[in-house]
């Protein structure tokens, strides 16, 4: 059984295989229930893999930090994001730096960083699929409405997608609600809101709409700190 543990605003824990991978390891974000990387490490234990969709402040968040903690985490990113992290927390040798296409492999799983409409100071912004025989997660990282996700969910039939709701950075409800049109996920997970006033939304707003395309999509909305098992 696959699980997703969502932190606030994008910070994110798939479970997949056995295998903890933490994306956008901003854990101490102003919704988390964590105020420290080292917290967080009490409470959760080893990771086995870190995920930076784009190098903005909000979505690196403790990364180098926990590559220094956990000397067996290993960190994934678009090839110059993950060369700087590596740099910052003195460990390239536990860096993978990649690009959007074909997968990577991370141990029993594999990984797709996939297109996200956004900007970035170096590189360039992503999502990423983790796909494994537990089923397909899709973290869409800081993205706009995009043509893409319609092949991203033909190609790893998604179980679990994680989309941005919040708007003025990213997508807002009205768009989500298209993405999941296009992605069919089986589950859909609204992420990157309400951490500022600049991204409210209202999570409802979503669930009805996506309820109302009549998908075989169940919206979960969780708290920070809570879980979906897949």
């Amino acid at each position: 059984m696959g699980r997703v543990t969502w932190y606030g605003h994008g910070s994110t824990l798939i479970e997949l295989d056995g295998v903890k991978v933490l994306v956008d390891p901003w854990i101490t974000n102003p919704l988390s229930p964590y105020k420290s990387a080292e917290d967080f490490v009490r409470d959760v234990g080893s990771i086995n893999y870190i995920v930076v969709t784009h190098d903005h402040f909000d979505h690196v968040g403790e990364a180098a930090e926990l590559l220094r903690q956990l000397k067996d985490v290993k960190l994934l990113s678009i090839y110059e994001v993950a060369n700087d992290l590596g740099v910052q927390a003195n460990a390239s040798e536990r860096v993978i730096g990649a690009n959007i296409g074909g997968p990577v492999k991370l141990g029993r799983i594999a990984a797709v960083l996939t297109p996200a409409h956004h900007s970035s100071g170096k590189g360039y912004p992503t999502g990423v699929v983790l796909i494994g025989a537990e089923g397909g997660v899709y973290h869409a990282g800081d993205t706009g409405l995009i043509s893409e996700m319609a092949l991203i969910g033909e190609l790893y039939n998604i179980s679990v997608a994680l989309l941005p709701i919040g708007g003025h950075f990213t997508m807002g409800v009205r768009e989500a609600v298209k993405a999941v049109e296009l992605i069919r996920p089986k589950y859909v997970i609204p992420i990157h809101y309400n951490t500022f006033d600049v991204i409210r939304a209202d999570p409802e707003e979503f669930r009805m709409g996506v309820e109302n395309l009549n998908l075989p999509t169940k919206v979960i909305i969780l708290k920070p700190g809570e879980s979906l098992n897949f």
